[in-house]
């Protein structure tokens, strides 16, 4: 199994390389090859994230957001997103990713609902709590999206483990009553 981390960053990459190609395919310029070198520079990047080769598809970015930066003044030019913006752009793809090299998995649909109804419950539980500082909101909502992420791939097994994970954050605060 490649590293988790590997997969994100090809992901990465290959969200990256769809999006800016797409900027660069809708803008116009005069002359018959005026996005051959970009649509060309997309197809390598897309084939070096299929090879896995990171480097390359990184390289491949990187020329590409050289042709976008001249177009940096158009209202649809892509700017950076935010982290979380960037981390829902880029699920989607890693998902594929992970699939593709684990194989179809899937929790049955009850499960899976149940899981997440009882991941979501306890967040907004713990949320609440007067106790509980920005830290651990912050822990809930990121234990929330990783069972949620393992719910996703058909993982109930890691959805448990993060949901007792998130039982033992609101034991923990749940018991402290400020005394």
């Amino acid at each position: 199994m490649a590293d988790a981390y590997y997969i994100w960053r090809l992901a990465e990459a290959a969200q990256q390389i769809d999006l800016l190609a797409g900027f660069l395919t809708t803008r116009h310029a005069p002359g018959p090859d005026h996005l051959a070198e970009p649509a060309e520079c997309a197809e390598a990047g897309r084939a070096a994230v299929a090879a896995g080769r990171l480097g390359e598809a990184l390289d491949r970015i990187g020329e590409l957001r050289e042709h976008a930066d001249f177009r940096a003044g158009h209202p649809h030019h892509p700017g950076e997103p935010g982290a979380a913006e960037h981390d829902a752009l880029v699920w989607d793809y890693a998902k594929d990713m992970l699939r593709a090299e684990h194989g179809p998995a899937q929790a049955p649909l009850a499960t899976a609902r149940d899981l997440l109804q009882r991941l979501r419950f306890l967040q907004r539980e713990i949320c609440a709590l007067p106790q509980a500082d920005a830290q651990a909101r912050a822990d809930a909502h990121y234990l929330v999206g990783r069972g949620a992420m393992a719910v996703e791939l058909g993982h109930p097994g890691a959805a448990r483990r993060e949901l007792r994970r998130l039982r033992a954050l609101a034991g923990k605060y749940a018991g402290d009553d400020g005394a």
